[in-house]
Order: C-alpha cells, then structure tokens, then sequence
C-alpha cells in the first residue's frame, strides 16, 4: 500500500471525488469491473496448503530477488532501480498476531521513501516486497509528481508479476508457491474487493475507501505486463499515463 502526502485526509473524500480523479464515472467503472477476468473457476489454495512444502528465504535475499525481478522487467531502468534499493529505508514490523500490512511512505521528491512491512516467511510475504518496491521505485520515478491512487496500484501490481515472471524463469518450487498466493489474492480483490466497489457506485456520496483502487488496478495491470512495451510501461511508472490513457492503450470501449 502506498501512502503519500495528504491520503490522511482521505475521509473526507467522496465516491464522486474519487471518480473525478481518475476520470471515471459510474458506467465506465461497472464497466471494467464487469469485464474483469480472474480466476475463478477453481478455489484458489487454503492458507496452510500454500505454505506446505514452502521453503522459507531470509527477507534480504526476497529483497535481491525482487530487484533482480525489476531489472528483468525494466532493464533500462537498472540505474535507477539499484539506486531506489540501496536508498530506500526498510523496515520490518513484527505483526504475527495481526492480519498482514505493509506501507510505502513518500518522503517527498528530495528524500528516499520508507517501507514499512512485516516477514513471516511465508510465500505473501515475498509478494508484498515485490508490491511495496515497486510503490518506491514508482515514487522516484514520478519525481514529486501527483499520481492517482488507481495508477501507483498498477505499478505495485506489475512489480508482483515482475517476480513471478522472474520466478517461473529461476526456481519452479518457488514459482508455484507464489503463483498460489497470488491466486488467492485474485480472490480477494476480484471477489469481495469488487463487489463493494460495485455495491459503492450506487452512491456518489459514499465515503472513500482506499481499497477501492485495488480491483482496477489489479485487473489493468495484468493487461499492461501482457501487452504494452516496456518504454510505455516505464511511463506510468513516471505519473505520465492517466488512468482514461491507460484504458485507451489496451483498447477498452468508450475510453
């Protein structure tokens, strides 16, 4: 999850608000949401199943694989993405009696940002470094810019893919283990996620929740690491694509 300056307000905001943000309305959102397509056909894994088997790494080398999952991805960009690790400040929370969380906090444009995240060994955990770098990296690379909560979740989102690309290619065992968790987030976010998304935009008054960024996000990003090139990927990294530019590049109706 990504927190920069001013999300603390975000209770004050509105349904409508934060369609303006990102140019949606009502009907192009139900749209996307409607168009979305996951997995579901089969029951993602239980919680224990995904950890059976599991070989838990040293969160320093979950660090390593997620920069060199980076650089496969972007490999112009290693420069900057060395840079964004080397920096960035990482610290880990212990939150075993807690549901998982993890945060990326934007010091601003002169300073490096801060991950804040909790380790348990477990197969999410490497996911949600991958997510949570891939917020940092997007806060450099944006350079003080403003970018709409829907657009820094796809770049976490492709930061996630990035490593289970990177996965598949170097360790299958990993791989599958990842993949799985992965699964059972698709659940989460196209499932419940989704429908209190749906279930909000019969209110334009609602209050703002953060996780409404989630289900969009999630489902565009797996459309832009399948089909656009690395230069156009880049840019959204950069704050340049909105969330309506995105939706015109992968040939959404009506965008």
């Amino acid at each position: 999850m990504n927190n920069p300056a001013g999300d603390s307000q975000s209770r004050r905001h509105s349904l409508s608000d934060w369609l303006t943000l990102h140019e949606l309305d009502p009907v192009t959102c139900r749209r996307i949401l409607d168009a979305m397509t996951w997995e579901a056909t089969s029951e993602p894994a239980t919680h224990n199943s995904l950890n059976l088997g599991y070989e838990a790494i040293d969160p320093e080398i979950a660090w390593v694989r997620t920069v060199e999952a980076m650089r496969d991805f972007l490999p112009e960009q290693q420069s900057i993405i060395d840079d964004t690790f080397e920096k960035t400040v990482k610290i880990v929370v212990d939150q075993r009696d807690k549901p998982r969380k993890a945060l990326t906090l934007d010091n601003g444009p002169s300073s490096y940002p801060t991950i804040l995240y909790g380790y348990r060994g477990e197969p999410f955990d490497a996911l949600v470094i991958a997510h949570e770098f891939a917020h940092a990296l997007q806060i450099r690379a944006s350079r003080g810019k403003f970018v709409p909560p829907i657009i820094r979740e796809i770049c976490a989102f492709l930061g996630e893919g990035a490593l289970l690309s990177h996965t598949l290619r170097r360790d299958e065992m990993q791989y599958t283990h990842l993949v799985q968790a992965w699964r059972e987030a698709n659940h989460k976010y196209f499932g419940a996620r989704r429908d209190h998304l749906q279930a909000a935009l019969v209110r334009e008054d609602a209050p703002y929740k953060y996780f409404w960024n989630y289900p969009i996000a999630r489902s565009l990003a797996i459309q832009i690491s399948d089909r656009c090139s690395q230069d156009w990927i880049w840019s959204v990294f950069q704050g340049e694509r909105s969330v309506r530019g995105v939706l015109r590049e992968l040939g959404f109706p009506g965008s």
